[in-house]
Formats: structure tokens, C-alpha cells, sequence
């Protein structure tokens, strides 16, 4: 019953689609396939027809397999109809139990893609409306499958499952580190596999060149997850590629995969073979085939033949012989490598015969030429001019070394030229340029896809770095190129480090004139500087038609470079320096000197200046540090944490160490997050390091920043899995953010740098914040000026301990642009020390004769350590004299105050009694009892005439009071004159 039901549904499966089909199924129009294996650890054999050719028909019965994890061996396949493994025909290949992806016109079955916005406060492009990540995905471009970031994570998914322990291998390129590449492996419950974080975070490769990963896999469901991120609002130029992936340990292959065109195999073979140049392949052979060497040629790994054009003068090219023990040469002409085109047909050109003989182009300045080598760099402590023979410099003079290169008789020391493309095809020689004389071009006769790359290695340099309002010039290189191009050809100039990855420092595109350029080299570092030319772009050079040689005039030429303060190399020039006491060899001034013009001697530079130049010549090249800093050893402008700015002491020693700072969580659209960690060096000559431990090393080494304030993307790991052990394990996409301390300041803007707004609202009159300015020169392609960090130390005594970080609220990451970034350090050690005069005394009550007096730092700065302690002074009864002046002048003012009132008083009654007076009189004509009046108004004879002279009352206040006399009478409640009678004064 089970078998039949089996049975039906096989049947009904195809049943539908071949209703509208007339053929019955015969017994060839079916094959073999397995079900699911069921939960006895078996599966059955059943018998299907092809879709959409027949219907009806008897299928042969189904058999049961009691083994699910049937797998071969390589060259081998499962043979459904005898149920055993059996050999590959010819023409075809296998992996046995393994899988390989290597073609990428389209996505393979099996694999899925999917994109998602990166939703950041650290970049404002991402904060505004929707993202578009259909162009940012993984995409398929021919021979690579390519992803180039941007502002989206891409996710490229392929689910699979083992029968049998296997492995994932994938070759992949990744240059630019701006991307985060990240390759995870889960089972299924979606759990990482042990040892997955091993393998989580592939390294750095050079440009142009391959790298194979490999994982082993355990049997079971295995969902493996290849993932970039772009940390950058543009597209890289360098996407993250991968040529192919290939898994073993899967099931059984039921049949053989054909070979692809231009490749070949015979019986039982596990991978197919490229055929050799003049030779084809069509898809599925056993055997390449010839072309017609006369007429016809193929690259290698070619599906059919190609005819021979005629030759024309594009074809070859000239070239200069070896310098022989004459020193003479002669011009040579040779055909471009390999020869695909025919001397044998009309209008073909023929191979011009050689030069005549001529003297060998002089050696470059610093060099001498030698039999064998040719030219070499002259010995130690000699120049040369490059035709003349090396010869010492004269007393009181240094050679100055460098690598000057204007003559291409043969590869100047130091330099090395490489071929690569994508699938190793396109490089008839490992020399990408050749030399020609009067310059340098890139080779002739390669494929289009060529990337050909001219590398020169510099040891080290002589400058030492610094900032001292500008990046100081440890050395610098130039060179003079050329473009011709009628494609849109690429031409780019990059810098490698020891400390730094590869960066490309300029690109050109096009057709470009004779230039020239040049480079400021502000690190002292090992550097390898590379060219690199290609004729057609990334997204072009990866398909097959680019293998044609379509652009053979295309070409890039480097007439010179030149490199300056080089530790090696040749000098063609001597400095004057000082002479050494034994009069055999020049001395460097010691540090904080410079060297006079006139007499060469050793003289001090003014305080807080520092010099960078190896050969400092002039009082120019003691430059002066930044407010607030200081140069100790004039070698370098730092910030002491002691400090003095606007007449105002800081003392930050206790918080000199290095503070790590955590920024605000970031989201993928999906949820996955990451988020940046930020370490902090406020003063002293301390340095902080930001470790990229993941992603960011190249060919097995650790790369680690060095500065005073730098950044590292924290990607956190699996769920559960926190804390700083594990951060640290994830940490990558390191970069610097302040190399340079160039200002302590109150101001709020320094060299363009400019304290964000926010934070400048936290200044007050009594306190003053304190700005730290950083900057990092080096430009890079999303910051073309360098970038540049702000730390504000704000006073606030409520703060504990170190104080507290903060970020701006509207640029939640630190920074607005992804190139200014701002932090606020709110402590009570930002606050200025107190000085004597700020301090508030406080006296105690006075016990025996003694009283306390203690000191007090108010709100508005800091105590210092040195704060006076409290002590007991003797009491005293008398007041301060302040307090004396104060009593006196109340008392006295409360004096005057009573005599004035004093004095209005008396006023008052003086006009009162007029009043009254005033009053009485005008009562008497109003009936009021009146005296009698007198009865004559003359004298009678003989009385004496009683004349009283009236004096004029003195103005004095006490003399009115004298002579003011008022005599009150009662008299029917009115006031009467008192009056003085005399003997004759008659009574009536």
C-alpha cells in the first residue's frame, strides 16, 4: 500500500502539466530520481517523466534505498539506474560530493541576495528618506560576482547540506577598506558553527591579486552567509569580488557536468583543463583542436579560433638593447607578445630593422653606471649627477638622498613591474611595463583586462612628522605621466604602509595630457607606491570579451620620479652642514637648533618651538606651537596637563589616561547592529591605539592606529556574546580622527576648525570651557581636507570622579559630515584652580580667647591641593576698621537725622502759633470779647518815651531759639499778645 501511494504521487506530479499532450510516455521518457529521505534513514528510487513531453505511460516500479548519504569520489557519479557510482566520460568533470560556482552571468540555483539599508546617525545621507539598494547588491558580472557597498549591506545566501564532513572554498579579492566583508557560517537552527568566528572576517588583499578562504563543514543543513557593508555614502571603486565557491561533502552527483567551451577532460576527471595558446575547445570536448597557424590564432582557453589580422605598426614596438662594456646601445624593434598578427598578407607591415649604434643615455642623478648591473646608486656618503663618475662631497657638506628617475634604459633599482587580470589569461609576460628610453609605458600585446601595476619600495625617509599649523613634509614624491586612451581607460597612483593599508591617493580617467603631480609625504614611515594602469573599468574587466585585445594602442607613460629625503638612495647634490670637531664628517645640531646660513654652526631656537627638518637651515625652521602648547624637547608641540590659558591654571593630571568612549547604537534595516568606539588622549605625550583585529589585516598581520584620537567600527559578535573581551574580537574599520593637537583654547573657532554650536552654549562668564583641536591631514576620498576633532572640557564640580563623554544630540555618532567630530567632557577637573583672591574666608566663634578661620573655593573653580587649611588666630575686641567706618557713619547719620527732625518740629509750632493768631484776630470782628482801646494815641508831657530797638535776629539755628520768646495766655481758649505795662500806663 505504501509503494502504490509512492507511486501516485510521482505520477501526479507531472500529470498536470502534460494534460494538454497527446504522446503517451514510453519507457525512455523516464528517469530516475530520489525522494526525501524518510525518518527510517531510507529514501525511494521513482521513476518520473520529463516535464511537458508525454503523459500516460507505465513508469518502472520504485526501489528502496536504504542509505541516504550515497556520495562519490571525485571523476565519479551516482548512476541512478544501477545504483553505483560510476566514471566520467570523457569531456566531462565531477567533484564526486562537491559543488563549484565559477560562472557568474546569472545567479546559480541554490543562491539568494538580498539588500539592506544601513539606518546611521553617522551619516546624513542615510538619515533622509528611503535608499535604493538594488545597485549596491551582489551582482553578477561574467567571470566574478561583485559587491561595491555603498550605503547598504548586502547579504549573498547559499543553503546546503552535507551528507559527510566537507569544506567551503572561496577565492575572493578585497581592497578597499571602506567595505566590510564579513563571511558567516550557520546550521540549521540558525546557530553559528564552532569555529565559524575563526573564519568570520577575511583579510585585506592587494589589488589585483586572489585569495582562497576555506572552512570545514560539518554533515547537516549548513546555510553559509558571504556579507558587505559599506561604511561610506558612495560606491567603492574596488568592490569586494568573488571568482568562485566550491563545497565538497554534499550528495551524490547523478551526472557529469560538461566541460566548459575552451577547456577539455578525459575519462573519470574531477576538474577540466584549459587548452594552450592556437589551440580551441568547444563546450564538453575530451581534446582541444588547432587552429590554422597561418591564418588563424586563439588565446588561451579559447572556444573557437580567431583569424590573423594584418600587422601594422601598433603590433611592435621599440625598445633600447642592454648598454654593452662601451657603453653604447642601439634602438630594437619587437613584435608584441603573443604575435596574432600576419606578416604574409597585403598591406601588413614588416618588422623595422634595427638602430644604429648610439652612447647609452646617462644614468640617473645619485647613480654611476657599472658593467653587469648597468647603473647603480653611488656608495655611502658620494653624489653624482648621473653622467659624471660618484665622487664624496666636500667637507662641511651632506649628501642629499633620494630616488631621482628620468632615464628607462633598463628597471631602476627599487622598482618592480607585475601583470594580472582576472583569470591569469590576459598576461602574455609577468612585466606589465617596459622601458623606453626617455620613459616608462605599460605593456604591449596584454589583454584588456590587464591590471598592470608599477611598484617602487621606499625603506624610510628622513623627516619626522609633526603639526605645527601645517603638516610638516617628511618627504615627497612627483612624477610626470601621460595617458593615451581611447577607452576609458584607468589610471591610478597608490600609497601602502607598514601602519596603513593600501590607499589610492588620485585617479585619472581617460585620456589624459603630460602632467605632472605631486604628493606631500607627512608620515615617517616604509612605503611602497604603486601605478597601476588598466584599459578598460572593473565592472568591464571581468567579462570575457574583455580577454580580446580590443585597445592595443591604449598605453600609460611615466617620464620621471622622483622622490625627496629618502634614508637610501643616491644623491646628486650635497648640503652644507656642521662640521664635526675631528674635521672628518658632518654633526646634527641637537634638538631645538638650526643651522646658520653663514657660518653653519649649531644655534638654539626660541622656547616652545619645535624643529622637523633633518637639516634645519635658518631661524624658518623653528616653528612656533599652537596656543596652549608647549615643546619640551622641541621636537614635538604637546599640551602639559598642568596648564595655563587666559592668565588661568588647569590641572588635568587626573584624568591624562586614555578615555574610551562608546557611541550610540546603529541598525541594519533588518536589525543587525553596529556601533563605533572612540578613544580619547587629553594632555601629556600620550597616545591612544584603535586595533583592527578582523577585518583590516593583510597577509596574516595585526594593524593598529596610532594617534591622538581615533575610531573603530564595533560589529558585535553572536547573541549573548558581550563584553570587552568580545569586543575587542570584532573590532575593525579603524581610522584616526586626530593625529595632531594643535590648540588649547577658550575660543570657540581655531585654523577653520570650529567648535559645533551646541556646545559652545555652555559657556558662561565665570566659566570658561577649554577646546581641545585635533586634525588629521591626510585626505582620503569622503574627506578631501582631513579630518578634524573638537573636544570641549566643560567645568562641572557636580561630576564625580573622570566627569562624563558626551555626544552632540544632533549628530548622535559624533559627527555631522563623517569628517568634523565633537565631544563634550563634562568634569570637575575642567574647572580652573581657584586662586588666593577667589578664596572665601570663614571665622569661627571665638572659644578661649581663639577662633577658627577656614577657606572656602566658591562654585566657579576648583580648589587647588595647595588649599590652606583652617587655623586658630587670637580673638580681638576691636572691630575691623571697615566695620569701625561703618558703625561711625550710622551713628553719625542717625544724629543728623534727629536734628533735622528736631528742627521741622520747631518749624511746625512757629507756623502753628501763626495760625492761631491769625485765627483770634479774625474772631474778635466777629463779636468775640475784644480790650478796651486806648484812650489817645499821643504821649502826654513829660513821659518818657519807651523806645525798643529791634536788633536783626542772628541766622543761627540757637539764636533763634534765644531770642524767640512766646508767651501762651488762656483766655477764653484763645491765645492773647502778653503786653508790658508801666506806671503811666492807664488802666481801663
Amino acid at each position: 500500500m505504501k509503494v502504490l501511494l509512492i507511486l501516485v504521487i510521482a505520477t501526479l506530479k507531472f500529470k498536470s502539466e502534460a494534460d494538454a499532450l497527446n504522446k503517451t510516455c514510453q519507457p525512455e521518457d523516464f528517469h530516475y530520481e530520489f525522494t526525501e529521505c524518510d525518518d527510517e534513514g531510507g529514501r525511494w528510487r521513482v521513476s518520473v517523466p520529463t516535464p511537458n513531453t508525454c503523459t500516460g505511460g507505465v513508469p518502472n516500479p520504485p526501489t528502496r534505498v536504504e542509505e541516504c548519504s550515497v556520495s562519490c569520489a571525485p571523476g565519479w557519479f551516482f548512476n541512478l539506474s544501477k545504483l553505483e557510482c560510476a566514471l566520467c566520460p570523457s569531456g566531462t568533470y565531477s567533484l564526486g560530493g562537491g559543488v563549484l560556482f565559477d560562472s557568474w552571468t546569472s545567479l546559480p540555483r541554490g543562491f539568494s541576495t538580498y539588500t539592506e539599508a544601513v539606518r546611521s546617525a553617522f551619516a546624513p545621507w542615510r538619515r533622509h528618506g528611503d535608499l535604493d539598494c538594488n545597485e549596491n547588491g551582489w551582482q553578477g558580472k561574467g567571470d566574478v560576482l561583485a559587491s561595491k557597498g555603498g550605503p547598504c549591506a548586502a547579504v549573498l545566501v547559499y543553503t546546503v547540506k552535507l551528507v559527510k564532513p566537507g569544506a567551503v572554498h572561496y577565492t575572493y579579492q578585497y581592497t578597499n577598506e571602506e567595505i566590510i566583508f564579513e563571511f558567516q557560517a550557520q546550521d540549521e537552527e540558525c546557530q553559528s558553527i564552532d569555529d565559524a568566528d575563526n573564519y568570520k572576517w577575511p583579510p585585506l588583499t592587494r589589488e589585483g591579486q586572489w585569495q582562497t578562504r576555506s572552512m570545514e563543514l560539518k554533515p547537516g543543513l549548513n546555510v553559509l552567509h558571504w556579507k558587505t557593508i559599506g561604511m561610506e555614502a558612495h560606491g567603492s571603486s574596488r568592490p569586494v569580488l568573488i571568482k568562485s565557491i566550491q563545497i565538497s561533502g554534499v550528495a551524490h552527483s547523478s551526472e557529469c557536468s560538461p566541460c566548459p567551451a575552451g577547456t577539455f577532460s578525459g575519462s573519470g576527471a574531477h576538474e577540466c583543463t584549459e587548452c594552450e595558446e592556437g589551440y580551441y575547445a568547444p563546450q564538453g570536448s575530451s581534446a582541444c583542436l588547432p587552429c590554422d597557424p597561418i591564418s588563424h590564432y586563439a588565446p588561451k582557453g579559447s572556444a573557437f579560433c580567431l583569424e590573423r589580422p594584418p600587422c601594422t605598426s601598433q603590433d611592435y614596438y621599440e625598445t633600447d638593447s642592454a648598454c654593452d662594456e662601451k657603453n653604447q646601445t642601439r634602438a630594437v624593434y619587437k613584435w608584441v607578445e603573443p604575435q596574432v598578427c600576419r606578416e604574409q598578407v597585403k598591406g601588413s607591415v614588416s618588422l623595422p630593422p634595427s638602430g644604429e649604434v648610439k652612447t647609452c643615455p646617462p644614468c640617473n642623478p645619485g647613480m654611476h653606471y657599472t658593467t653587469g648591473p648597468g647603473c647603480v646608486f653611488c656608495p655611502r656618503d658620494q653624489h653624482s649627477d648621473g653622467v659624471s663618475p660618484c665622487k664624496p662631497c666636500p667637507p662641511s657638506t651632506a649628501p642629499n638622498y633620494g630616488y631621482q628617475y628620468q632615464w628607462w634604459s633598463s628597471l631602476p633599482p627599487k622598482m618592480t613591474a607585475t601583470c594580472m587580470t582576472a583569470d591569469v589569461l590576459g598576461c602574455s609576460t609577468s612585466d606589465g611595463w617596459q622601458v623606453a628610453g626617455d620613459h616608462i609605458q605599460s605593456g604591449q600585446g596584454l589583454a584588456d583586462d590587464a591590471y598592470l601595476v608599477l611598484s617602487l619600495k621606499v625603506d624610510g625617509l628622513r623627516g619626522r612628522e609633526g603639526f605645527v599649523g601645517r603638516p610638516m613634509e617628511v618627504g615627497r614624491i612627483s612624477f610626470t605621466f601621460e595617458l593615451s586612451c581611447v577607452s576609458e581607460c584607468v589610471f591610478a597612483f597608490m600609497e601602502a604602509s607598514a601602519s596603513k593599508g593600501l590607499t589610492v591617493l588620485e585617479k585619472w580617467t581617460g585620456a589624459q595630457p603630460r602632467q605632472h603631480y605631486s604628493y606631500l609625504v607627512t608620515r615617517n614611515d616604509s612605503y611602497t607606491f604603486s601605478w597601476a594602469f588598466q584599459k578598460v573599468s572593473w565592472d568591464k574587466s571581468y567579462k570575457k570579451q574583455g580577454l580580446l585585445r580590443m585597445f592595443k594602442a591604449d598605453m600609460a607613460k611615466v617620464f620621471s620620479i622622483n622622490v625627496t629625503n629618502t634614508i637610501d638612495g643616491g644623491a646628486s647634490s650635497c648640503l652644507p652642514c656642521p662640521q664635526a670637531p675631528s674635521a672628518v664628517g658632518c654633526i646634527p645640531c641637537p634638538a631645538g637648533h638650526y643651522i646658520e646660513n653663514n657660518t653653519t654652526e649649531c644655534t638654539h631656537c626660541p622656547p616652545d618651538t619645535v624643529v622637523t627638518d633633518p637639516l634645519p637651515y635658518g631661524r624658518q625652521s623653528c616653528l612656533p606651537c599652537g596656543p596652549g602648547l608647549t615643546a619640551p624637547d622641541h621636537l614635538t608641540c604637546i599640551v602639559e596637563c598642568r596648564l595655563t590659558v587666559d592668565n588661568r591654571t588647569y590641572d588635568l593630571t587626573s584624568i591624562r589616561k586614555a578615555r574610551v568612549m562608546m557611541g550610540n547604537t546603529l541598525f541594519t534595516s533588518s536589525g543587525a547592529k553596529f556601533f563605533h568606539m572612540f578613544n580619547i588622549s587629553l594632555c601629556g605625550n600620550t597616545s591612544v591605539s584603535c586595533a583592527n583585529n578582523v577585518s583590516y589585516n593583510m597577509e596574516g598581520e595585526v594593524t593598529t592606529v596610532i594617534s591622538r584620537v581615533c575610531r573603530s567600527t564595533i560589529v558585535p559578535g553572536l547573541e549573548g556574546m558581550s563584553g570587552p573581551k568580545r569586543i575587542g574580537a570584532v573590532a575593525t574599520q579603524s581610522v584616526t580622527l586626530g593625529d595632531h593637537l594643535v590648540a588649547v583654547t577658550t575660543n570657540t573657532t581655531v585654523m577653520d576648525i570650529t567648535v559645533i554650536e551646541e556646545f559652545q552654549q555652555q559657556n558662561n562668564s565665570n566659566r570658561k570651557d577649554l577646546h581641545f583641536y585635533y586634525t588629521t591631514p591626510l585626505s582620503t576620498h569622503a574627506c578631501p581636507k582631513g579630518r578634524s576633532t573638537t573636544v570641549t572640557l566643560h567645568c562641572d564640580p557636580d561630576e564625580s570622579g573622570d566627569g562624563k563623554v558626551t555626544l552632540p544630540q544632533q549628530c548622535p555618532d559624533g559627527t555631522c559630515d563623517g569628517c568634523n567630530f565633537h565631544f563634550l567632557w563634562s568634569s570637575a577637573f575642567g574647572c580652573h584652580e581657584c586662586s588666593k583672591d577667589d578664596l572665601i574666608v570663614v571665622r569661627g566663634e571665638c572659644v578661649a580667647g581663639q577662633q577658627k578661620v577656614h577657606y572656602i573655593a566658591p562654585k566657579n573653580c576648583r580648589a587647588p591641593d595647595g588649599l590652606p587649611q583652617g587655623h586658630s588666630v587670637p580673638c580681638t575686641t576691636r572691630l575691623p576698621f571697615l566695620i569701625e567706618v561703618i558703625v561711625l557713619g550710622t551713628v553719625s547719620m542717625a544724629l543728623m537725622l534727629c536734628l533735622l527732625l528736631f528742627c521741622l518740629w520747631k518749624k511746625n509750632q512757629r507756623l502753628e502759633y501763626r495760625y492761631m493768631k491769625l485765627v483770634a484776630s479774625t474772631s474778635s470782628k466777629d463779636g468775640i470779647m475784644e480790650l478796651p482801646p486806648a484812650e489817645s494815641c499821643a504821649l502826654d508831657y513829660g513821659e518818657e518815651e519807651e523806645v525798643q530797638l529791634a536788633k536783626n535776629p542772628s541766622r543761627g539755628i540757637l539764636s533763634k531759639l534765644k531770642h524767640h520768646r512766646i508767651a501762651p495766655t488762656e483766655g477764653r481758649g484763645l491765645l492773647v499778645k502778653s503786653m508790658t505795662h508801666t506806671s503811666k500806663d492807664p488802666l481801663t
